[in-house]
């Protein structure tokens, strides 16, 4: 009876001890995985700023051309009803 009795605290010890060690290694890894998470999350971020910034790029160039184009445009209407509207006024 008193090998079942020494097995048995012998057996809890080692259950303990492993929960012990499992909560360790959760303190040990538990940083890194904080840090991991935080540096994927900037990342994402940087990635979606630098597309945001980007396509703000591209909208502001398509407006300045299409702004210039307007602007020739109405040079060139105003210039066209100066020459054939004195004529027509």
């Amino acid at each position: 009876m008193e090998a079942k009795h020494k097995m048995a605290i012998a057996g809890s010890g080692m259950v303990v001890l492993g929960i012990g060690l499992g909560i360790v290694g959760t303190a040990l890894i538990a940083p890194a995985v904080f840090a991991w998470t935080a540096r994927f999350v900037e990342k994402g971020a940087d990635g979606l700023t630098a597309k945001f910034e980007e396509a703000s790029k591209t909208v502001g160039t398509v407006a300045g051309t299409l702004r210039r184009s307007f602007s020739e445009a109405k040079k060139a209407g105003v210039a066209e009803l100066r020459r054939s509207g004195s004529s027509h006024w």
